[in-house]
């Protein structure tokens, strides 16, 4: 890890920057300024004033694209801008959000003006409304106008100035760095709810550390693009390094368990819960403002991280060959991580490699690592598969052993038993243990047999989905145990009200199904609004005395003889269905014709 670290700042140290304007010339072709220079001062007793400034001799030129470090005191910049247009409006604006304060300063008729901007600046008092630092400008055409500002943060002083014309600022179609990070938290969104499904059907602890994850690295996003402050959420200077902290705690937790530590290295895994606490205590010390304690995390950080590759590479010799997988995503993930880590401490040039090759690097390994998750979810299946059928083969074997012996009593009582485990197993393998109604797969088996029945007899058939409103809310208000007794009330009402006739199973989650066969479509209508009614009628009563109420929406779809192939084109009508009326306000019933 050291190795590489050292062999890129050796590497992009020697690649030379593309020219540069001297200062920032504005051509009449140019709509975007993003290559000039900056004369550069470092404040480090953050007490001189915007005249003492104007008065020194900036003894740096910068690129406009800078990473000083990280600085305690004030870093000074100061730019020329050369108007050679007919317009006159320009914004300047920073690529980072996480400046505590980034402030404008210029002259006009001898008075010093000023724009202030940074985190300590609500986005209401700013020049745009904009997370990132942006200034409005306005230069006459031929003249020239030098700005100076002023920016301290306790992350590192980096960022790169952009100059636009305010028409290409404001443009809706103009592509940003944010666009690219929110479509990045869209995916990581996928994720999140893939793997919480996995969690919910398999519930192994590492799938509940690889979605916090992944939660924690969406957050990370959110303050590196500063899209949490649109939210409303309150600024935070130490957000970057605080959560920064929480991802890397919860990526030692994830990769212990994806490796088996506990298994295969039982003091290593010791040793990883242990860094995990000490990663937690950073968060908290950072948070708390104590010193030096960024500088210690990322001593320490390293440490693990070479520690991981270690043990990774030790785990692969010891025959787990899904280590192997791991070891890809992390040289992928580290030196991309690296790059940004040199980049912030000033070690290395801010290029558009160091900055952002992250963003690739930990796509791809939280690709990986998903990909990781559901395979380990396919081998878990197979294995259930592969026991059920040991099941079944021994279960084979005690029938044509009761054959042969059944004249004995005391054999005859075994066989009964047997019998009855039998019905037991064969009732659990096609019901919800929850709700005790059929579950999803063995719906799936009476659903297509009465579909091809339909169509042979020309018969009606029409599906019913259902969900449970807002069922999250019930989880978080009142707990899981709560959530369950709702679930399983909504199972006994749809049976109470289904006929002998139907069929009706628990879909997944806090969704049910119904098989209507031979009704028509106004009958499955009335069917379907008296479970809604009967819902909304009644509610749980927990132990504490509180009352759960709770409401339904429906999705109804009828079979379309002349179009539909087989039950999932019903099932999909219904769904979508199911899903307007979740649009539409919740509580009530769709129909697609």
């Amino acid at each position: 890890m050291h190795f590489f670290i050292i062999f890129v700042f050796l590497l992009l140290n020697y690649t030379p920057w593309n020219n540069a304007y001297a200062d920032a010339e504005i051509q009449p072709d140019n709509t975007t300024i993003d290559s000039f220079t900056l004369n550069y001062l470092y404040d480090e007793t953050r007490q001189y004033t915007i005249n003492e400034i104007s008065q020194k001799n900036f003894p740096l030129q910068i690129n406009n694209r800078f990473a000083q470090g990280y600085l305690e005191g004030n870093s000074w910049f100061k730019l020329t801008v050369h108007n050679n247009t007919q317009n006159q409006h320009f914004v300047l604006y920073l690529s980072e959000p996480f400046w505590d304060q980034f402030d404008l300063y210029y002259k006009k008729e001898q008075l010093w003006l000023s724009h202030k901007n940074g985190l300590s600046i609500p986005l209401n008092q700013r020049d745009y409304n904009d997370t990132h630092p942006a200034f409005k400008l306005t230069i006459a055409p031929g003249d020239s106008q030098t700005y100076y500002l002023m920016g301290s943060s306790v992350s590192a002083h980096i960022g790169k100035l952009l100059l636009y014309t305010e028409k290409e600022y404001l443009r809706p179609t103009r592509i940003t760095l944010n666009d690219l990070y929110l479509f990045y938290q869209g995916i990581l969104l996928i994720i999140i709810i893939l793997n919480s499904f996995l969690f919910i059907a398999v519930r192994e602890r590492i799938y509940a550390w690889y979605i916090a994850y992944i939660l924690a690295f969406s957050a990370f996003i959110s303050v590196l693009s500063g899209s949490y402050l649109i939210l409303g959420v309150p600024p935070w200077s130490d957000a970057l390094h605080t959560v920064g902290t929480i991802v890397v705690m919860f990526m030692v937790l994830f990769s212990g368990a994806f490796l088996e530590l506990r298994e295969r290295l039982p003091k290593m895994q010791r040793l990883f819960n242990t860094f995990a606490l000490i990663f937690a205590l950073f968060a908290v010390l950072i948070a708390l403002k104590v010193p030096y304690t960024s500088l210690v995390f990322n001593i320490v950080s390293s440490i693990f991280f070479t520690l991981l590759l270690f043990v990774s590479i030790k785990v692969w010799l010891q025959g787990y060959l899904k280590a192997q997988y791991y070891l890809i995503a992390l040289i992928i993930y580290m030196p991309s991580m690296a790059l940004m880590t040199l980049t912030f401490n000033g070690l290395i040039e801010n290029t558009e490699l160091s900055r952002y090759s992250f963003i690739a690097g930990s796509f791809i390994e939280i690709i990986f690592f998903s990909l990781l998750l559901v395979n380990r979810f396919y081998d878990l299946q197979q294995e259930k598969i592969k026991i059920q059928a040991q099941l079944i083969e021994e279960q084979e074997i005690q029938k044509r052993s009761r054959e042969l012996i059944k004249s004995n009593q005391r054999l005859s009582i075994q066989t009964r038993e047997l019998e009855k485990a039998k019905k037991e197993l064969t009732l659990q393998a096609i019901t919800d243990p929850l709700t005790e109604l059929y579950n999803r797969r063995y719906f799936a088996d009476i659903a297509s047999k009465a579909f091809f029945n339909a169509m042979r007899y020309k018969q009606a058939l029409a599906i019913i989905m259902l969900d449970i409103d807002e069922f999250k809310k019930i989880n978080d208000m009142y707990g899981h145990q709560a959530g369950d007794q709702v679930i399983t009330h909504c199972a006994q009402l749809l049976t109470e009200f289904s006929r002998k006739s139907d069929t009706v199973a628990r879909y997944g989650g806090e969704e049910f199904i119904i098989l209507v066969p031979q009704t028509s479509l106004s009958e499955v209508q009335s069917l379907a609004q008296r479970i809604k009614q009967e819902v909304n009628n009644t509610g749980i009563v927990l132990k504490n005395g509180s009352v759960v109420t709770f409401s339904i929406s429906i999705g109804i779809a009828q079979i379309k003889k002349t179009q539909d192939h087989n039950i999932q084109d019903i099932i999909q009508r219904a769904d979508q269905a199911l899903y307007t009326a979740k649009q539409q306000g919740r509580n009530q019933i769709i129909t697609n014709v």
